[in-house]
């Protein structure tokens, strides 16, 4: 299976209560832009398009650095998911996960400035109750399950 795009699942534990100290694991999904030419208007994992000639995980890093300005550089492999094109073939994504603890107001998404657009139209941290009542692109959902099943709630 060839892999042609490479994401990161961010995550962090979140306090829930400031009485009793309790916390959950959340990721980071960013919110598409509703003119996105694949699944517009879902949430999303960060990361793209493998270039030709870069290794999976060159790409998530370069994706982190272009979509939030973050210059990893520790990420784990965590999965490889299959999609498949009907009679074209199937190809795959490689998910990649890092810890990364900052807040909201410490995050932005960034400005493609050779195409001039946002790479999405929001930012935000859940936990995995949570995304289960997302609209998630299909292929990141099987991530984000891959990886609670490893780490946890």
């Amino acid at each position: 299976m060839k892999i042609e795009g490479a994401h990161v699942v961010f995550h962090r534990l979140l306090s829930t209560s400031k009485c009793k100290p309790y916390f959950v694991r959340a990721v980071l999904l960013v919110k598409r832009t509703l003119d996105a030419p694949i699944h517009p208007g879902y949430w999303g994992l960060v990361g793209g398009m493998v270039k030709v000639g870069e290794r999976p995980k060159k790409a998530a890093l370069r994706e982190a650095r272009e979509e939030l300005g973050i210059d990893l550089r520790l990420i784990q492999n965590l999965c490889d998911v299959r999609i498949d094109h009907g009679t074209s073939g199937a190809s795959g994504v490689r998910y990649f996960s890092s810890a990364l603890d900052r807040d909201m107001d410490k995050l932005k998404l960034r400005r493609n400035l050779k195409e001039d657009f946002v790479e999405g139209q929001g930012l935000g941290w859940f936990s995995a109750e949570e995304v289960h009542h997302l609209a998630l692109r299909p292929e990141d959902r099987i991530a984000i399950a891959v990886f609670f099943k490893k780490h946890g709630t």
